[in-house]
């Protein structure tokens, strides 16, 4: 397989392109190619340094002009079409190659025979500084629908992007999104556990200036979506997520997108509640009969509507009860909110599964929402996301973000692996963006889906049988998403619902060791291997300082970040960008 790096070039500052420059001929080596497309740039300075490179002596290095300005999607395809390469990996004009991370991209793709493959990142800005380091999930069709969270470096089969096209110069400035949809519809890319590239973040580019994201790249990747859905024959809704740094400052574009597909017809909904009447506890410094809480937040989240809709649709309420309530007080409870349904009481002895499941069996809703009743529901319509979310067929989960009492993070998906399954929350502050993949504002798979609030399609729900009775406390959720995934359905999870959780009001939270190590051995491959969505590695490791280990690894911390510091007054005191010396030594430089 022999690579064809294609690199777009336009009046870039000198000292960046010849790193770039250089880094991607260390990487190509004798084996593969470099072929340079200088887009008439203006600078004298460009001009120069891209003629130094035409007459240069090096046999695997093209270079070609344009004859006028003609856009980065042009410039890529002239490159592309002089490529002779089976693969072709794009490379911004002021980036870097991390020839290692390429040795190990091409080492998989060839592995795997790939036709699309993707590596980590990290950022940097334009001294060449981390700002932050981008670890890729798997394929995430969902993220990837929400933002473009592949970028760089990807290796991409000439024959695949000849078929889909190439670039389409009316989507300059997401030109990057709107390939990556169109391939996707034709390859799986795989992800390598690797970082192969240097994202350099600078004040103006063809998407950005000065640090916001233009509103014509927002139009593009929105038009990109649009056509992306279109061609799978779905009508979908798609909008823009803003945010609002401060409260001085006016909305900005994210980057990130809520796509919705329409519905031709609206599902009812089943909204499961295994409780116990009664239960009372503390929020906010007041006393709460935690049902009624809950069932009040479910009446005051569905609009008001004459006709079923999407954002209110028709719902019935199913109180799972224990075996000593009284389900004619349930049912009154239910009638005083304003809701439809019923209640039941389970078998003595408490088992959330076996009440799930008791639930679900009396469900007559094509959708089950699993529901704690230690739950206040926060986003007024968000039945909307759930039924859109699961319309497409290969998904059969629904989840949203779970928020504490204080509105910090509990969960934003499940991370699962390494012999364990914890939340995901690595940001406390439901406000940020998370991690770098945006998974605070994007919906995106995740392996698991918490119990606490889990919408499913009830024929999915019956057809794996429901909750294992194996689990009945704890785990139950996580085999189910399991099994769910070894059929190669998706569980998605929409930071776009939140609700507040009161954790595990009404029974003991602790989880036997039993049940963990049946969970362990059950699911073995999955519970032993990492999250393949990345999940841990944006995870905060918590070590107590009164431990050895505790001790060894805050002393390494505290090297590290002596380091950065050092680093930072070594890249800010001297002139041009600068880059660690394992990407590029003096010896390396060529031109």
């Amino acid at each position: 397989m022999r690579v064809s790096f294609i690199v777009p070039v336009f009046d870039t500052e000198i000292d960046v392109l010849r790193l770039c420059v250089n880094s991607v001929l260390k990487a190509a080596g004798h084996e593969h190619e470099v072929v340079l497309v200088d887009d008439a740039s203006r600078r004298p300075e460009t001009r120069a340094f891209v003629d130094r490179c035409a007459d240069s002596s090096i046999e695997n290095l093209v270079v070609l002009r344009n004859t006028e300005n003609s856009g980065v999607s042009y410039t890529l395809n002239s490159a592309a079409s002089a490529a002779t390469g089976s693969l072709l990996a794009p490379v911004d004009h002021d980036d870097v190659v991390v020839s290692q991370g390429f040795d190990q991209l091409l080492r998989c793709t060839r592995y795997h025979n790939s036709a699309w493959t993707y590596s980590d990142e990290i950022q940097v800005d334009a001294k060449g500084f981390l700002i932050r380091r981008m670890f890729k999930p798997d394929y995430s069709p969902q993220l990837l629908r929400s933002t473009m969270y592949i970028n760089h470096l990807q290796l991409i089969s000439s024959s695949l992007f000849e078929s889909v096209g190439g670039y389409r110069e009316e989507f300059e400035g997401s030109q990057d999104h709107d390939l990556a949809l169109r391939l996707s519809e034709h390859a799986t890319p795989i992800h390598v556990n690797t970082v192969a590239y240097l994202w350099r973040r600078t004040n103006i580019t063809y998407s950005v200036e000065h640090g916001r994201i233009r509103e014509s790249s927002i139009d593009a990747s929105k038009l990109a979506l649009q056509e992306h859905f279109d061609r799978l024959g779905l009508t979908a809704n798609v909008t823009p997520h803003y945010l609002r740094p401060s409260q001085e400052l006016p909305l900005q574009a994210t980057g990130t997108f809520i796509s919705r597909i329409q519905v031709e017809s609206i599902p009812k909904c089943s909204i499961i509640i295994p409780c116990r009447l009664g239960t009372i506890t503390m929020v906010d410094g007041r006393g709460i009969v935690v049902l009624e809480h809950c069932l009040q937040s479910i009446r005051q989240s569905l609009p008001e509507s004459d006709q079923p809709s999407i954002d209110s649709p028709e719902v019935e309420i199913i109180l799972v009860l224990n075996h000593s309530d009284d389900s004619q007080l349930a049912d009154r409870i239910i009638q005083k909110y304003g809701l439809q349904g019923v209640s039941i009481c389970d078998e003595p002895g408490f088992n959330f599964a076996r009440k799930c499941n008791l639930g679900a069996a009396q469900a007559s809703g094509e959708i089950l929402v699993l529901l704690n009743d230690d739950t206040d529901m926060q986003t007024t319509g968000w039945t909307s996301h759930i039924i859109s979310l699961l319309q497409e067929e290969d998904v059969a989960c629904v989840g949203g973000m779970l928020l504490n009492t204080d509105r910090t993070v509990q969960s934003c998906g499940d991370n699962i692996g390494r012999n364990s399954a914890v939340h995901y929350a690595p940001e406390p502050i439901a406000s940020s963006v998370g991690d770098a993949m945006h998974r605070y504002i994007a919906d995106h798979e995740t392996t698991s889906i918490t119990g606490a609030f889990f919408c499913c399609k009830k024929k999915t729900f019956d057809a794996l049988n429901g909750f294992s009775t194996a689990f009945p406390n704890s785990f139950q959720d996580v085999d189910f998403c399991l099994r769910v995934r070894n059929r190669d359905l998706r569980c998605i999870v929409s930071p776009h619902v939140r609700l507040l959780h009161f954790e595990s009001v009404t029974r003991n939270p602790r989880v036997e060791k039993s049940t963990l190590t049946a969970l362990r051995h059950l699911h073995a491959p999955t519970m032993a291997s990492v999250d393949p969505f990345a999940l841990h590695r944006y995870e905060k490791i918590k070590v107590s300082v009164f431990t050895l280990t505790g001790i060894r690894y805050y002393l390494g911390r505290g090297k590290r970040c002596f380091k950065s510091v050092v680093w930072g007054l070594v890249v800010h005191m001297m002139p041009g960008p600068r880059h660690p010396r394992s990407v590029m030594k003096k010896h390396s430089i060529k031109i």
